[in-house]
């Protein structure tokens, strides 16, 4: 029985066309194979650059883009064209894809404001995953096509809300129903004194947030993989989308390669 699995990943993972080409045939061997994917992608770099490109400032807190409406709406136009270049990859793989954003399947609502340095700062148009409607994903998976979807997202009143990739996988996956989530990422895993460390339960990761370990723009990644779990998930992995192949070894062969994270 075809198992879902949610697949997630960024700019800096797979912003070599090669690796990007490599992924794209890995997730049609497994569409071939036992598991029905599922795909959210970040644009992070991407959006930096046009913002930068266009005399704005990037600014991040704790790992999240500052959005105001113009970032909003570059972050928009950027993923929308990092879409539609993904899913022609994925049709080139063999994969019968459709592009889409998340607005319909995640309803999102604005982020609290965050602390840096001992002071709160408002975030703009950044959302948090508030609920999932699993209908518009469901008419996607049942049409045979894998869904490739990036991170815009809108409130309850149909406000867009820009809200981290990883944020956004940990609800769709919710939606899906996936037993499985992969994070693509451009390092081995998640790393302690630059050394892999194979598997972590929840209550390890909590230790390596406290002690520094984990920070930055890993916050948010360890995050999602909690929610994800605590929301039906079995088991997360995070791959280097730089190293060959790794997503069916790891899925197929069983190969030892990233962090998987668990409940226990």
């Amino acid at each position: 029985m075809s198992r879902r699995i949610l697949l997630k990943f960024g700019g800096n993972a797979l912003s070599d066309k090669e690796d990007m080409n490599r992924f794209a045939q890995d997730v049609h061997t497994i569409s071939e194979s036992s598991f029905t994917p599922v795909i959210v992608h970040g644009g992070g770099p991407e959006i930096s650059a046009e913002m930068e490109k266009r005399g704005m400032k990037a600014l991040k807190v704790a790992g999240l883009r500052v959005t105001d409406l113009k970032a909003l709406q570059v972050a928009e136009e950027v993923l929308k064209l990092l879409n539609s270049d993904i899913v022609q990859v994925f049709q080139k793989a063999g994969c019968s894809i459709q592009g889409m954003s998340a607005e319909g399947i995640i309803i999102a609502t604005k982020k609290p404001p965050v602390l840096s340095d001992g002071s709160e700062v408002d975030l703009g148009y950044v959302g948090d995953v508030a609920s999932v409607n699993s209908q518009k994903l469901e008419s996607v998976l049942l049409s045979s096509k894998i869904p490739v979807i990036y991170p815009i997202c809108t409130d309850s009143s149909g406000v867009k809300l820009n809200v981290n990739a990883d944020t956004v996988a940990s609800g769709v996956a919710k939606a899906a129903g996936a037993s499985e989530m992969v994070l693509v990422t451009d390092v081995p895993g998640i790393l302690n004194d630059g050394k892999r460390i194979p598997s972590l339960t929840l209550a390890e990761v909590d230790k390596l947030i406290d002690s520094k370990v984990i920070t930055g723009g890993m916050l948010p990644k360890v995050e999602a993989c909690r929610t994800a779990l605590l929301n039906g998930v079995d088991t997360v992995y995070m791959l280097n989308g730089k190293e060959p192949h790794s997503l069916a070894r790891r899925l197929l062969d069983g190969e030892d390669c990233g962090t998987s994270i668990t409940v226990e």
